[in-house]
């Protein structure tokens, strides 16, 4: 029968069951996968009598992932580095992602967990498990699980399952060839224990009033493009916001009549921040386009990062990307 996760390598396996001592990564401004993967494999690990640094060079700004930002040290000591065997990157698909944290590792073994289909190939293949066709990494974790014999219990159920739902929208971006396989790992998280009820309300309760109001003004001043094929909200550097408002903006206007792309410029000192979603259905790409700036990401959510441009540069560039849509 086919499946969507291949076979993880022996090698890989091996070089976990034969070392003590690993430092976990993930990509800088973690989301939901990044953290919960994280959590998840660090269980792994330990359950298997490991030892295990999280690493990360924040920011937690997400609701769902700022309680855990304690779990992480954002310094890779010279102590951590003699002492880490292998070194872990989870959801990066390039090396500068993970940011300062993995500088000094590089002469480590590495092992790359990723379902990203653009990027740039910094790893050995026997050593790592890229599956693009994955709807999140929390579920490779999961499968990794499964090859080293790890029983799964309540708490690394919540850990997996909580990437999967904020990966794939609760859902909305699960495609219909990932559906059966990634149902049938999410009926065993909920076996063990894992409630998509209760973790849907952890993720969207406690929201300010403030976060509301910046997401009305964003939604105030989103433009129509390409006969409202093309949707692009900005999110200005003068906006108040504790958290990225762009799950809701993006929800929201995924549901607008007739769209296919939505785009959420986001401005910084430095340049603009641009993400991309498209409507499943719409046969747009965003992961190839966000690819042609530098960026990467899946065919229908991806991001890119444009260095030294105003955010109206960014805004004109963006939308001749997709001129397509005319």
């Amino acid at each position: 029968m086919e499946t969507i996760f291949p076979p993880i390598n022996d090698r890989l396996v091996d070089t976990i069951l034969s070392n003590g001592t690993f430092a976990v990564m993930s990509h800088i401004a973690p989301d939901g996968d990044a953290v919960f993967s994280s959590l998840a494999l660090e269980k792994v690990l330990e359950s298997l009598g490991k030892k295990v640094f999280l690493l990360s060079d924040g920011p937690f700004r997400r609701r769902e992932v700022e309680k855990f930002e304690s779990r992480f040290s954002s310094q890779a000591t010279d102590e951590i580095r003699k002492e880490t065997d292998v070194a872990i990157i989870l959801d990066c698909s390039t090396p500068d992602r993970p940011g300062k944290v993995y500088g000094g590792f590089e002469d480590k073994p590495l092992i790359v967990i990723d379902h990203h289909s653009s990027g740039e190939v910094f790893y050995d293949a026997e050593l790592s498990y890229i599956v693009p066709s994955s709807p999140s990494t929390t579920l490779l974790v999961d499968r990794l699980r499964r090859r080293l014999g790890v029983e799964l219990d309540k708490e690394s159920a919540e850990y997996i399952m909580t990437g999967f739902l904020t990966d794939t929208g609760f859902f909305h971006f699960l495609s219909s060839v990932q559906a059966p396989e990634a149902l049938e790992a999410v009926a065993d998280l909920a076996r063990a224990g894992a409630s998509p009820y209760e973790l849907y309300d952890r993720l969207h309760d406690g929201r300010s009033l403030c976060d509301v109001r910046t997401i009305a003004r964003i939604m105030e001043e989103v433009e129509s493009y390409y006969e409202g094929r093309l949707l692009v909200a900005c999110e200005k550097i003068d906006c108040v916001t504790d958290e990225r408002p762009g799950d809701t903006v993006y929800s929201t206007l995924l549901e607008v009549r007739d769209v296919k792309v939505v785009l959420l410029l986001k401005e910084m000192e430095d340049g603009v921040e641009i993400g991309f979603r498209a409507k499943n259905g719409s046969g747009v790409d965003v992961g190839s386009i966000a690819g042609s700036l530098g960026g990467g990401g899946h065919r229908l959510a991806a991001g890119a990062t444009v260095k030294n441009v105003s955010l109206d540069e960014a805004r004109r560039m963006a939308i001749s990307l997709f001129d397509f849509l005319a």
